[in-house]
């Protein structure tokens, strides 16, 4: 028992990190755990723990708190059958996020790479599924396009992301976050992944892309956001607030203690939120949506009021039944 509680800790960590990159990553590694969880625990209040510790640990995701809310509804339902049947309609549920996933990448990327043109310059940020899907395209469709990706930190995710553009046969350089307005004058286009869309078409993402859309802003550079529509936050809408965590520091800490500099405060968020009036389009599986119009999207995937089950309320539920299967 104490090795799984570990093993849960460590899942919550890895994520809370940043050390499983793309939002995309990180639902496909949690919903792989909570069904682990569910299959090695036979306890729900077990499952709802986790899930509550996995949401916690990425606070800006909208994407995983949606993809858990769904998974958390399908065990509710099935709670009273069988172990055999709750396990099956569990991993049935994972697989169909999954491919639903799978499905708007593709269809976000084939009309984002309609926004690139041959000889494009493109700077983009950290790692992201659907920026790289979308590069991927227009570089197969023939088209020369080249990338600069900054490091990204903390967490430096935009290394793996150059690399990763390099094995494929891209032209990209890797640059400091720091260079950023530096480069501008040879960009012709921003790619920007997203965490979550907020009700006012705010984007949250890495750190740094905000200062990106903000040079982009100056220098008269377009700007998209290439993302899905399972990453809206319908909560934004009612009055929630989108939590911004904090890389550990403990390394930047230590550097400074070794050389005796004291009292010196360090922080390291994760993400930042750009606001709408930078962005020129959202780039979702539905086609392009304006910053403005957001709203109006949230609106038909989740009716009028939207009224998002809460997530914490729906994990309460299945806490109280215990051992699930009748």
């Amino acid at each position: 028992m104490r090795t799984r509680m570990l093993e849960w800790g460590r899942v919550v960590e890895d994520i809370r990190t940043g050390r499983i990159h793309s939002s995309t990553e990180v639902v496909f590694y949690a919903m792989d755990k909570m069904l682990e969880a569910l299959t090695l625990e036979k306890r729900l209040d077990k499952f709802a723990e986790l899930a509550l510790h996995i949401v916690r640990a990425r606070p800006t995701s909208a994407l995983l708190a949606n993809s858990i809310r769904e998974l958390a509804k399908t065990v509710l339902e099935y709670s009273g059958e069988s172990p055999e049947s709750v396990l099956e309609k569990a991993s049935s549920k994972v697989a169909e996020i999954k491919e639903r996933i799978k499905a708007t990448v593709e269809e976000t990327s084939s009309i984002a790479e309609k926004r690139l043109e041959d000889g494009d310059t493109v700077l983009t940020a950290s790692y992201s599924v659907f920026v790289k899907k979308t590069i991927e395209k227009a570089i197969k469709g023939g088209k020369e396009i080249r990338v600069i990706v900054t490091e990204s930190r903390p967490g430096s995710e935009g290394v793996r992301l150059a690399a990763e553009l390099a094995g494929i046969g891209c032209d990209v350089t890797l640059i400091v976050d720091s260079a950023v307005r530096y480069v501008m004058k040879n960009v012709d286009k921003v790619l920007l992944s997203s965490e979550s869309v907020t009700a006012n078409g705010a984007n949250v993402n890495k750190v740094g892309s905000s200062q990106i859309a903000l040079a982009a802003h100056e220098a008269r550079v377009r700007v998209f956001v290439v993302t899905s529509t399972l990453k809206f936050s319908p909560e934004t809408l009612v009055g929630g607030l989108v939590e911004i965590p904090e890389a550990d520091t403990t390394e930047i800490k230590n550097y400074l203690a070794q050389r005796g500099i004291e009292g010196v405060k360090v922080r390291a968020p994760l993400f930042d939120v750009t606001p709408p009036e930078y962005i020129d389009a959202i780039i979702t599986e539905k086609g392009l949506v304006a910053p403005s119009f957001v709203i109006m999207t949230v609106r038909d995937l989740y009716g009028w009021p939207p009224k998002p089950t809460p997530l914490e309320n729906l994990l309460t539920a299945l806490a109280k039944v215990g051992t699930y299967g009748g």
